[in-house]
């Protein structure tokens, strides 16, 4: 149960990582920085902010109840996605840039 636990810290705090981040190139670039459409559209109706909040909570709230159903192996790898193509590419992204 602990590593489990460990691991819904891990992917939350990703979650917070990958919003604050998108919110910030969103700020710069616009929804086109936002690589999922569906999100790009709702930031143009609701704005960045209330979007970003919502998709985040969301899946959060999805990987709260992945944890409590005993789904550890869905939720490990639903983290490493987020690592791989969330906050992944973000930061390696910002490297360039800082370069």
């Amino acid at each position: 149960m602990g590593s489990s636990r460990f691991v819904l810290t891990v992917f939350v705090v990703l979650q917070i990582a990958d919003g604050l981040i998108t919110f910030g190139a969103v700020r710069v670039f616009g929804p086109v920085a936002e690589g999922n459409p569906v999100l790009q559209t709702w930031m143009h109706l609701l704005g960045p902010g209330v979007t970003l909040l919502t998709a985040k909570t969301m899946a959060c709230a999805g990987a709260a109840l992945l944890y409590c159903a005993g789904w550890e192996r869905t939720l490990a790898a639903l983290t490493t996605l987020v690592v791989c193509l969330g906050v992944g590419p973000w930061l390696a992204q910002l490297r360039t840039v800082a370069s």
